[in-house]
């Protein structure tokens, strides 16, 4: 039985490993593939002008409702932004499943279009029929922009970006779900280290006197360091991953397209092939998204135990003290919140050093890399094991391709 390689370059792009897929292949159905991400744009700007124009209003109106009923507001405000991401997530999913399920190419052809069509021309004319978008904003600017915008795009699907980040985001659905592993595991040992830290007045009155721009600058370069830490750990990780395969026909290789012996290679034709240098890239990539996912949820998770935690203990003069002033009421990413802002800076520090402590955690600690690293390399390793088949399978069709050609030569 031949090697599906249509369900191959599917599987590996799923896993975010467009790099391991055939040169001849990686630009096979660009628009086909580009059209989930065109839908997601465009339900993404729709929701997204929506939700601005919902929150353009005076400051004494915005004050009033804080007065009358902040919590409840901060929430809706919360499900509105969470539903600008999740909704145009959704349908994009939604629209690469019926594509893959129509097999009619006329069609498919027609539901691409008209998903070009409305991302040109409805969408641009359309906010500006509803009021989301001013007439003063030239429609023809819009058009452009769009166009660009899709050309870049399909740039970026045929080049392997698109799985990558369509990977990551899938990754990050499956973090939020692990969410209760990072509280019961991760969380408790590490508030034994940061608790007291929040409870310093030096702290608070240091983060409080930041303005805003320096605040993200410190985040910022606290990001970064993680980000050298973990990009010289992988590079490490990827170095003893050369040399690990597996024989075909094991269950790691079950309910894959890789899983028929019919369409695997003799074991003795499965020699590593060494690693190119976009594909090292690729597995690099990966396993880099792959852990700084699992840091933001974990960081999210710190930052909102945190606010809860102040908000129940600390009352405003309290904070006041910690502080040495007044705390003015607190924003985050423009979104008011009913809290002093010195409780949300404070919160959002420890919430990115907890961050930066869980990263160095997973590499240093055996209990941590075992629960958090080492299945992120497990999956890269099953990927590997494919890649041998894959890449043993086109060597076998190139040799039959060589031998067809030298029989017709023969007169």
């Amino acid at each position: 039985m031949d090697l599906d390689r249509r369900a191959a370059d599917a599987w590996f792009r799923r896993r975010g490993l467009p790099m391991v897929i055939h040169r001849r292949r990686r630009g096979s159905g660009v628009l086909r593939r580009s059209t989930p991400g065109l839908v997601f744009l465009c339900l993404l700007d729709l929701l997204l002008a929506g939700l601005l124009k919902l929150l353009d209003v005076p400051a004494e109106v915005l004050e009033a409702r804080m007065r009358g009923s902040g919590l409840a507001y901060v929430l809706g405000v919360l499900a509105l932004m969470f539903a600008v991401v999740v909704v145009p997530a959704v349908a994009g999913r939604l629209m690469a499943r019926l594509l893959r399920v129509l097999s009619d190419i006329r069609v498919r052809l027609a539901v691409m279009g008209v998903t070009i069509g409305f991302w040109l021309l409805v969408l641009p004319i359309g906010e500006r029929l509803t009021g989301l978008v001013s007439w003063d904003d030239p429609l023809w600017v819009a058009v452009l922009t769009n166009v660009v915008a899709l050309a870049v795009l399909m740039f970026l699907v045929r080049i392997g970006v698109g799985s990558i980040l369509t990977w990551a985001a899938r990754s990050a659905v499956q973090q939020v779900r692990a969410i209760g592993m990072l509280a019961s595991r991760a969380l408790p040992l590490l508030l034994l280290v940061v608790m007291f830290s929040f409870f310093t007045a030096e702290l608070w009155q240091a983060v409080e006197r930041l303005s805003p721009g320096r605040l993200w600058l410190v985040v910022g370069f606290l990001v970064l360091i993680g980000a050298v830490f973990l990009a010289s750990m992988l590079s490490d990780e990827i170095k003893e991953l050369k040399s690990w395969t597996v024989e075909p026909g094991m269950t790691v290789l079950r309910g894959t397209p890789f899983d028929d012996d019919d369409t695997s290679p003799e074991p003795a034709m499965l020699s590593r092939a060494a690693l190119t240098r976009t594909e090292r890239l690729n597995i690099a990539l990966v396993l880099f998204l792959a852990q700084a996912v699992q840091i933001v949820a974990f960081g999210v998770l710190v930052f909102a135990f945190f606010v809860v935690f102040g908000v129940l203990i600390l009352r405003p003069e309290v904070v006041t003290v910690f502080a040495g002033r007044e705390s003015a009421p607190g924003t985050l990413l423009g979104v008011p919140l009913p809290v002093s802002s010195a409780l949300i800076n404070v919160s959002l520090f420890l919430a990115v050093f907890s961050g930066l402590y869980f990263a160095a955690s997973t590499a240093t600690d055996a209990r941590y890399r075992r629960s958090f690293f080492e299945p992120l390399l497990e999956d890269v390793k099953i990927s590997l094991a494919a890649r041998d088949i894959y890449l043993a399978h086109w060597a076998d069709v190139r040799r039959a391709e060589v031998v067809t050609l030298e029989a017709e030569d023969i007169p």
